[in-house]
């Protein structure tokens, strides 16, 4: 009589979660978790900023679930210093009290907003990018890619047996301006994973994005050929780009000026950490005046058309260290945030009645490049 047969099931290893609570089919608010064996570790912790909300347009996750669900991270990893991926971290930090991993400069950056909001900076703890942490379950290592801003890591996260890939915001730029471009070997030798966990936002767009190299060249072309005052709007954050401008203004014989206070703090942070070493030397706003036009450039907040900001003020006329008028120029190396459009719109049509030359990504696609890889 022949034995039975024993069905032997294969053992089934334990479920690695990923819950993202923002960045998902949209543009900021960056906020991620991954899970295993009942432990949580959140992954950038990222504002988004509706202009079309002016009663409430600083957004920030959605933490309604996790609280049903039980979930406290034990830890918040922070991939890069922009403000879609660390401006809520001040905001919805206390409510976890966990350490905080951080690169120097994203270190430097959230320091001061916890400051700001009179939070201790104590939980804040800085890694360099190539190195390890473990937050057990999980091991966590930073690997350097190449992004608008320095420092940005993609993070190869390992649990039991699991291995993913977060890749953070990240292009191939073979002339990055600041710091060494992607190591391609680095992520060859990280195969097999289980999952990429990639930066999507130009991902339905064909072609390449251009290097900061050749924006570099673009903007110094562009600054050389105006005659009056410039004024370049861009992303504080995208010092990259703050660089290349600094560089421009100063072999076209222009001294520089900044405007906003997140550009200045920006700056501030970068040169303490040694990446701006080489930026000119700094005109106080209030002395723009003393200079002839041809002499002046300034680096702006504002691209996005935020009310607040100094170059919304410089339109309006009501900026007290410096008046636009006929020969100046105004350089957007921004692209415009989708929900933006309007609010740019109305500033450049506040711009329009002074005089001035607006240059923009319509006019001039080749003083911009994003960040992100086509």
């Amino acid at each position: 009589m022949p034995k039975p047969r024993v069905q032997v099931r294969p053992r089934r290893r334990p479920a690695l979660h990923f819950l993202p609570l923002g960045g998902c089919g949209e543009i900021g608010m960056n906020l991620g978790l991954y899970g295993y064996e009942g432990s949580w570790v959140a992954v950038d912790c990222g504002m988004m900023i509706r202009q079309d909300l002016p009663n409430s347009p600083l957004q920030v996750p959605n933490l309604d679930t996790l609280t049903t669900l039980g979930i406290v991270p034990q830890a918040l990893i922070i991939t890069h210093g922009h403000e879609d991926h660390i401006g809520a971290a001040a905001w919805l930090w206390p409510k976890w009290g966990c350490p905080i991993h951080a690169t120097p400069l994203a270190a430097g950056l959230l320091r001061a907003k916890f400051s700001e909001r009179g939070l201790k900076p104590d939980a804040i703890r800085v890694i360099e990018p190539g190195e390890a942490i473990e937050c057990e379950p999980f091991a966590l290592r930073f690997l350097p890619v190449t992004h608008s801003i320095p420092e940005s890591c993609a993070l190869l996260l390992s649990a039991g047996e699991y291995r993913v890939l977060h890749t953070g915001d990240w292009k191939l730029d073979p002339e990055p301006l600041i710091g060494p471009p992607i190591a391609p070997a680095t992520f060859r030798a990280l195969a097999p994973v289980d999952l990429v966990v990639g930066d999507s936002t130009n991902a339905p767009m064909p072609g390449h994005s251009r290097s900061e190299g050749e924006v570099a060249e673009a903007l110094e072309r562009t600054i050389a050929r105006c005659e009056g005052r410039v004024v370049v709007s861009c992303f504080a954050s995208n010092l990259a780009r703050v660089l290349a401008i600094g560089r421009a203004a100063q072999r076209c014989g222009r001294r520089v000026s900044l405007m906003g206070r997140s550009m200045e703090r920006m700056v501030a942070v970068a040169r303490g950490l040694g990446y701006l070493d080489d930026f000119p030397p700094l005109v106080p706003s209030d002395d723009l005046g003393y200079l002839p036009p041809e002499e002046v450039l300034v680096i702006a907040t504002g691209s996005q058309g935020e009310p607040r900001a100094a170059l919304q003020r410089l339109s309006r006329g009501r900026h007290r260290s410096l008046e636009l008028g006929t020969g100046d120029s105004v350089i957007f190396s921004a692209k415009a945030i989708p929900g933006n459009e309007l609010l740019i719109e109305r500033l450049k049509a506040g711009l329009k009645p002074l005089g001035v030359d607006i240059l923009d990504e319509f006019n001039h696609p080749e003083l911009h490049a994003s960040g992100h890889p086509a």
